[in-house]
């Protein structure tokens, strides 16, 4: 019988701890699970931030908006050239004068027509002021059949098709200098068509149509304009129509 009842005994007690142990281990387990839940309700939330805006870089040098207008490289430049000698100081019957005669009619022509604009000038400009010492400068010039040099460089003349070409009458010619000018060029404006045009002080156009034929006989010659110095002076408005006139009257 003791035996029996040490046996019960024990069993018993074996119960009784284990039930301690399993009571103690629930709310353990339980209050661990509950303080893990806490931590993660406590997380901070992670909230998805805006993508920052990317700052503007500046344009590169050389960059190109697509609707920007280009330029036309086919776009067609002046062929009109206008060449010209003029002179200042005293004039006949108008006195002293601070824009030549012809230098007058070639702008108005350079105008009409956008011609580009070359003007003869002397290397040694040792013509006079007054008007009896420049007629006899050019009478000494004409009967020695001299070139004097012209200054500046000559524009390219194979991009012009037309050339005007224009001078004040000395002594029924063209000024020597202009004569430098056709045989200084002779070969680039081989094949071009010229067109004269002269002022004066009565004498016209003193066949400077016929003389430019022939110190460029490879070249088209077309009809000439000639204009007093008088009227440059004193009419510009009565010069202008009638330039305006002879050039409608060549298809200009």
């Amino acid at each position: 019988m003791k035996n029996y009842r040490k046996q019960v005994f024990a069993a018993l007690l074996a119960g009784i701890l284990a039930f301690g142990v399993i009571g103690c281990a629930g709310p353990a387990a339980k209050l661990e699970k509950n303080n893990v839940a806490a931590q993660e309700t406590m997380q901070p939330t992670e909230v998805p931030q805006a993508e920052a805006p990317k700052a503007e870089m500046p344009d590169e040098p050389n960059a190109q908006v697509a609707d920007a207008p280009k330029a036309d490289a086919s776009e067609p430049y002046s062929d009109i050239l206008l060449v010209f000698f003029s002179r200042t100081g005293e004039q006949y019957q108008v006195g002293v004068i601070e824009k030549g005669n012809t230098a007058i009619v070639a702008e108005m022509i350079a105008d009409q027509v956008g011609a580009d604009l070359f003007e003869i000038l002397p290397v040694d400009d040792h013509y006079p002021m007054t008007y009896s010492e420049l007629t006899d400068v050019a009478k000494r010039e004409q009967k020695e059949n001299a070139r004097p040099a012209y200054a500046g460089e000559v524009p390219d003349l194979s991009q012009y098709s037309t050339i005007f070409i224009g001078a004040p009458v000395w002594w029924g010619d063209w000024p020597m200098i202009c004569y430098t000018f056709f045989e200084t060029n002779a070969e680039a404006l081989s094949g071009k068509t010229l067109i004269p045009f002269s002022t004066h002080a009565g004498s016209g156009l003193s066949g400077f149509d016929r003389k430019l034929s022939n110190a460029l006989p490879n070249s088209t010659v077309q009809k000439g304009l000639a204009v007093a110095g008088t009227d440059c002076q004193n009419s510009p408005e009565r010069v202008k129509k009638t330039v305006s006139d002879w050039l409608n009257g060549l298809g200009f």
